[in-house]
């Protein structure tokens, strides 16, 4: 059993954890009003993460009655700071499907995921992302019809796509041809003024750092993705191609165009080229038809995503950028080390 001092954070819910004196290199189960050191031998079922600006001893006192009340048991270590934000992990003594998809309607500023096991960063890895509404902050094809005047006609076509309401293909030919005449330099001053989503530069800074490949597919488009991959030193990017002609869009796409299938034939190009295991990949994207690459990847995050996305992926960011993911595959690695 820990200490006195440890146990009195139970009686006060709203004292936060880091820094609280409990010991970093133990598993404890909460069994009120005790904490209980446990073996990690003991719970090799899966895992739990907690990412939040602020950890809170209600915060492991929810997640350890939801997860109770699906037959969980839940071994946190003591929580810690990474990238800017604050950490628990926790092993299970089995996976839930079902605390998965619960521990996804959270409440509060946290996000929490439930996941049967998650990639070695120390080992080779790939992680394919999608770009508009993940590695960036917008839609490149609302801005570009905002800025010809379509807005309102492309936003919506846009929304049903990324909603499964409409083919895609059919969809993203429909709101290029809407765009018919439009000067090519409208691109070109979006390109320099992305929004770059919150995490971005950290999540693939810290893939890099362990030698993982780092990789878009985009159904949005060439002239944006090549922005980033020429910033951070991507390994491979793939996306639509705007027609050009005298300097204006012709409301047509060169090639074939890059949808669902083509994201998940990119993931497995990706795999062979580098002999990586599916279990070493992770896919993250935030519309339908990111839902084949997500489930098809060793972990698939959906982020600030659509309803249906959000049920059927494996994990979910709901409240943070892309440095929640970085939070917690760094907290997985740490929480391996307990043995």
């Amino acid at each position: 059993m820990l200490s006195g001092k440890a146990m009195s954070f139970i009686n006060n819910p709203e004292a936060p954890l880091l820094n609280a004196g409990l010991p970093e290199n133990e598993l404890f189960v909460i069994k009120d009003p005790d904490l209980l050191k446990v073996s990690p031998a003991d719970f090799s079922g899966g895992y739990i993460g907690i990412v939040s600006d602020s950890i809170l001893t209600q915060d492991l006192l929810d997640v350890a009655g939801i997860a109770a009340g699906f037959g969980v048991t839940a071994a946190f270590q003591a929580p810690c700071e990474l990238f800017g934000h604050q950490v628990c992990m926790a092993r299970t003594d089995k996976f839930s499907p079902e605390l998965n998809q619960e521990l996804k309607k959270l409440s509060g500023k946290r996000d929490a995921v439930h996941v049967r096991d998650f990639p070695k960063l120390t080992a080779p890895g790939v992680i394919l992302l999608d770009m508009d509404s993940t590695c960036i902050q917008c839609e490149c094809i609302d801005e570009i019809a905002k800025a010809w005047g379509v807005g309102a006609q492309i936003s919506e076509i846009t929304s049903q796509a990324m909603h499964g309401l409409l083919d895609f293909k059919q969809s993203l030919r429909k709101r290029v041809g809407l765009l018919k005449g439009a000067p090519a330099q409208i691109l070109w001053d979006l390109r320099d003024r992305l929004p770059i989503m919150p995490g971005f530069p950290e999540l693939i800074h810290l893939l890099q750092f362990h030698g993982w490949k780092t990789a878009i597919a985009s159904g949005g488009f060439m002239t944006f993705v090549n922005r980033l991959k020429e910033e951070f030193g991507l390994t491979l990017v793939r996306a639509n191609t705007f027609r050009i002609v005298d300097g204006h869009l012709t409301g047509e796409l060169e090639g074939d165009i890059v949808d669902s299938s083509v994201k998940v034939t990119t993931l497995n190009e990706l795999l062979d080229r580098y002999g990586i295991p599916p279990a070493q990949s992770i896919a993250i994207g935030d519309g339908a038809n990111d839902l084949p690459m997500i489930n098809a990847a060793g972990i698939g995050f959906a982020i600030h995503a659509k309803p249906i996305v959000r049920e059927k992926a494996p994990a979910t960011i709901n409240n943070f950028g892309l440095d929640a993911a970085a939070c917690l595959l760094k907290g997985a690695e740490l929480i391996d080390r307990i043995k």
